[in-house]
């Protein structure tokens, strides 16, 4: 379970980061949705979003999965000093 859990872990981290450096790198001039000029409609809008929401989502999961790791070390631990 941990070696399964630790390549979720590992694989969403290398793909949120590629993700991030594709978006900086093909999407440098789209401006945030919160500023105070018009947003253009174009397809280019629409891919940003769709790559920026891929890339939050594997961080979520990089995240999730890196907090189970530790929550799953931390009673591990416990549980072998119990059994002392």
């Amino acid at each position: 379970m941990k070696r399964r859990l630790t390549f979720v872990f590992v694989g969403s981290a290398i793909l949120a980061v590629a993700l991030a450096l594709f978006c900086n790198w093909y999407f440098p001039d789209l401006v945030p949705l919160a500023s105070t000029e018009p947003a253009p409609t174009s397809w280019r809008l629409d891919a940003a979003f769709a790559v920026s929401t891929l890339r939050w989502t594997a961080a979520f999961v990089a995240a999730a999965s890196a907090i189970a790791l530790m929550f799953m070390n931390i009673t591990k631990g416990s549980t072998e000093i119990e059994r002392r």
